[in-house]
């Protein structure tokens, strides 16, 4: 499976949304360690932060049955996950022509880290 195929696409994006956000920074997590480019280490970290704030909407929920959660923490959780599919989406996106050609004079200059 191609860093930016299909299937890449579809897998990735779906990865958040079928893990109930519990896992929103692993497609990012997984780019930036393949590509160690600054922009994939920032929306890797910017998609950690939002992992806490999951993580800390289901510690702090105030919702008195134990088997149910509040409607902030749900609406917390899904529009994280939702907004983690949709990066994803775009991030593992089929590339056109131009941006091919560009990936790949990018990749042959020397010293780069980016990983096929």
């Amino acid at each position: 499976m191609g860093l930016n195929s299909r299937k890449a696409q579809v897998v990735w994006a779906l990865v958040p949304i079928v893990l109930a956000g519990l896992v929103l920074e692993l497609p990012f997590a997984w780019r930036a360690l393949k590509t160690k480019k600054r922009s994939d280490v920032a929306a890797a970290v910017g998609f950690g932060v939002a992992q806490i704030a999951v993580y800390v909407a289901f510690a702090t929920d105030q919702s008195s049955e134990a088997d149910k959660i509040s409607n902030v923490t749900g609406a917390v959780v899904w529009f994280c996950a939702f907004t983690a599919a949709v990066g994803a989406a775009y991030l593992y996106r089929p590339l056109d022509k131009d941006e091919q050609v560009d990936r790949a004079a990018q990749d042959n200059r020397p010293g780069s880290s980016y990983l096929n």
